[in-house]
């Protein structure tokens, strides 16, 4: 399990927050890879997203249930991805700190399972805390330029530096792990007496 939190201050109310978060179709088209959501219920949808990385390039469904639409305050939501041994929960936790600021919290859990998950915590360690604070900033941005407080080349905010530096991280890592695991070798490391 990897666990990432990420605190921001968004520039308007609580309520101009609310207004954007509180529609599940807002945070899917600011995903990365984005391509469409489709609505199941007021408390369920399903994402397509195709992600890019080393050269591959794979489309997956992303099942996001909301468990607690609480707002303004707290959304807590579960998500699981077809076809992949991985699934997470999650928080999204805002508090008025001004009449024109708002302090918003994500907290994201991934889970992976089965004979690979310690090659997919591997990869996800370095990355899940890049990514939530590029999702933060986007959704930052976007919730400003709606609320008419931000520019719209703000909410281009790309993920692409972030995520390619925490790419090269997490593969040597589980590289690392993979060499480990093949031959039964891990690299020395010097210890004092």
């Amino acid at each position: 399990m990897i666990t990432s939190k990420h605190t921001f201050v968004i520039n308007t109310s609580i309520d101009n927050v609310w207004k954007y978060v509180e529609d599940i179709r807002g945070w899917a088209s600011i995903f990365p890879g984005h391509q469409s959501c489709n609505i199941i219920n007021e408390n369920v949808s399903e994402w397509v997203i195709k992600v890019s990385a080393a050269g591959v390039t794979r489309t997956d469904t992303v099942q996001v249930c909301v468990e607690q639409w609480d707002g303004p305050e707290r959304v807590n939501f579960v998500y699981s991805v077809d076809d992949l041994p991985v699934e997470g929960k999650g928080v999204y936790s805002a508090r008025s700190v001004g009449a024109h600021e708002t302090e918003v919290t994500l907290d994201i859990c991934i889970i992976g399972s089965g004979p690979m998950t310690a090659m997919w915590e591997a990869i996800g360690a370095p990355l899940l805390p890049q990514f939530v604070k590029a999702f933060a900033t986007k959704l930052k941005a976007e919730v400003e330029r709606v609320a008419g407080v931000g520019t719209a080349s703000a909410a281009d905010t790309g993920f692409a530096i972030p995520m390619a530096t925490g790419l090269v991280k997490s593969t040597f890592a589980a590289l690392r792990i993979w060499i480990k695991n093949l031959f039964g070798w891990s690299p020395k490391t010097d210890t004092k007496d």
